[in-house]
């Protein structure tokens, strides 16, 4: 039998929130903060929190499928799983023709909205945190129950991406798209988002009435810290290492990374270039010099990618466009500056000069002179270390899960008068300490 609503103004008890994802992105982070407050009434996934119950093919084979992610024991009793968004991910989308592959990607995310709205019709929740692109039927489901709808947007609002980058969607289905995102947004009753750069491009382009948030995303710092002769400055000479991390594509803005190492290698300096990711390979048409001076690791798990960024000295991330960019935060955490462009939301973590540089956008002269400045300049660069692990230092996990519990008591308590959650005591968070 269906669960009667209950609105917040009447209640007595704590609130009882569901976190929807299709993949895992950083919604346990947000299932995590609500378990320690005793909010979390459900975290539907799309990757497994725990292997431990599966017998050995089982095991092996999501493994498999979930490569990548920890297991996180703690949320496993309120945690239900669907992976076809991650299946789907793995096995198809990156051998399927693009105008076969992205739309299909984005049915995923309707069968999983589809999935995650049943759950809410045979339970009740006071609030509901889902995920963009996998959230109509969700919020559906919610608003019957009169449950609150936040959307946790991981990106920018479509107007301002379509301003910077030509989607390879077909134009039909780039429509349906944007169309279901517009729908999200309506129904929300507040939108959460990774930065002040991510928030204005919403602030901008919906309703102003509508509330957004800014909750800046976190960084392992016990993970993610200098080798100890990094934090203590003796540092070993090397040739000079530029690292970038993550998908080697327009968007990142690899393009221009590769004609900026063009200029560098005509001028005659000389440095290393790591890649962690998997790289558009069509770059290199034009540019096969290039490519035996790059070293790529491909996709790599943590462990490694901590390895990578202590064996850099500067982070490039130029994209043309980026809501955040966890990669800046890591290797800050590392010790590394970062070279990124006015287009990257963890610009915030930059201070010129101090612990990296930030360029505009798509501009290679700008980049290459940047990247000539720490080739010449090396001891300065390396010499960033620390100030670059203390602007790290305040975009923690834990700070993160203060920051978004604070916000969604705010959100439940915006129409209730409650001043605090039943039972717990919640600290609001001031700057970005």
């Amino acid at each position: 039998m269906r669960a009667q609503s209950t609105s917040i103004h009447s209640l007595d008890r704590k609130p009882r929130i569901l976190v929807a994802n299709a993949a895992r992105q950083h919604s346990h982070q947000a299932a995590l903060a609500l378990l320690e407050a005793g909010f979390l009434g459900c975290y539907a996934a799309g990757v497994p929190v725990s292997h431990g119950d599966l017998g050995a093919p089982w095991r092996a084979l999501v493994r498999r499928f979930s490569s990548g992610y920890e297991e996180l024991p703690l949320l496993e009793e309120l945690t239900r799983v669907n992976m076809v968004n991650r299946i789907h991910n793995r096995l198809f989308r990156r051998y399927l023709p693009g105008f076969i592959g992205e739309p299909t990607y984005y049915q995923t995310h309707r069968m999983f909205d589809r999935w995650v709205a049943g759950l809410i019709a045979r339970d009740h929740f006071d609030a509901v945190i889902a995920y963009e692109n996998s959230a109509v039927y969700t919020f559906r489901a919610a608003k019957k129950q009169s449950a609150k709808c936040i959307l946790d947007a991981a990106d920018l609002h479509h107007i301002e991406q379509d301003r910077h980058y030509k989607s390879n969607l077909p134009s039909s289905c780039k429509a349906r798209v944007d169309n279901f995102k517009d729908t999200e947004i309506g129904l929300a009753d507040c939108i959460f988002a990774v930065s002040d750069f991510a928030a204005n491009s919403y602030r901008a382009n919906i309703d102003p009435g509508k509330p957004v948030k800014v909750i800046p995303l976190g960084v392992d710092l016990d993970r993610f810290k200098p080798e100890p002769d990094q934090e203590s400055g003796n540092f070993v000479p090397q040739v000079f290492t530029f690292a970038f991390v993550g998908s080697g594509t327009q968007v990142k803005a690899f393009d221009v990374i590769l004609d900026a190492m063009n200029i560098l290698v005509s001028e005659g300096h000389f440095f290393k270039f790591l890649v962690a990711g998997v790289i558009d390979r069509s770059f290199f048409a034009g540019r096969k010099n290039l490519e035996e001076r790059i070293c790529s690791f491909g996709m790599v798990n943590q462990r490694k990618l901590v390895s990578v960024f202590r064996s850099a000295d500067c982070l490039l991330l130029p994209s043309r466009f980026d809501s955040f960019g966890m990669v800046v935060a890591e290797a800050m955490a590392c010790g590394v500056p970062a070279i990124v462009s006015d287009m990257v939301g963890a610009k915030e973590l930059i201070e010129e000069g101090h612990n990296g540089f930030i360029v505009p956008a798509g501009n290679c002269e700008a980049l290459v002179e940047r990247m000539r400045w720490c080739i010449l300049n090396a001891t300065a660069v390396r010499n960033m270390s620390i100030a670059a692990r203390a602007a790290a230092e305040r975009y923690s996990w834990a700070n993160y899960r203060r920051r978004l519990l604070a916000a969604v008591w705010e959100v439940l308590s915006a129409s209730s008068g409650l001043n605090q959650p039943p039972g717990a005591s919640i600290q609001k968070q001031s700057g970005r300490g």
